[in-house]
């Protein structure tokens, strides 16, 4: 009985992820020419940073390490995480974290505004302040916390599927700001 139960649970996951796979690959109205590096530190990375010699400390080499390793999402994750928001969460995002799992974007600029992205965050990393479920209670009252900013502030998609600016200063939205994107795609097309 418990193996029929297991096996049916992973006939469900593969069934899913071959369909998220078919949705992402059919997707052709997606205009963003964006590349993104995996975020943490590669074998290479680390390799470089030793011939230069400007290691972090022994635990933050070992967690960017591990972040580097993280594997992406599958789509029942997301619906799981999705269900405990309360809210569905913008589709094109849900796209990118199975795609990406958050990373650095080729393109860092947002249009229309001084607001610079250094990464966007992971889904779920071994690297805790990269790793959207462990961070999320934080931001829950404004929304899903997508990527930081280099001076520690965060971006967020709201409940409304609007993009907003938290500015760590004022540990709030940013009204001032305003609305950076009115979806994450529109995010994206921003980015140069």
């Amino acid at each position: 009985l418990f193996r029929s139960s297991n096996t049916e649970e992973k006939k469900k996951r593969e069934v899913l992820n071959n369909l998220t796979k078919l949705v992402i690959s059919n997707r052709s109205d997606l205009k963003v020419n964006i590349k993104f590096k995996k975020f943490g530190l590669s074998p290479d990375d680390i390799q470089q940073m030793k011939n230069y010699g400007i290691l972090p400390d022994k635990r933050t080499l070992q967690s960017l390490s591990k972040a580097y390793n993280s594997i992406n999402p599958s789509i029942e994750d997301i619906i799981e995480f999705q269900d405990k928001l309360g809210f569905k969460v913008d589709t094109d995002y849900v796209d990118f974290l199975l795609r990406n799992n958050g990373g650095v974007p080729s393109k860092v600029r947002i249009k229309g505004n001084k607001i610079v992205i250094d990464h966007f965050l992971s889904f779920k990393s071994d690297y805790k302040l990269n790793s959207i479920i462990d961070i999320y209670s934080d931001f829950q009252q404004y929304g899903l916390p997508i990527a930081n900013t280099p001076s520690g502030d965060s971006i967020i998609l709201s409940s409304d599927g609007k993009v907003r600016f938290f500015n760590h200063n004022i540990d709030s939205i940013d009204e001032e700001v305003g609305v950076i994107a009115n979806n994450f795609l529109e995010l994206l097309e921003k980015l140069y």
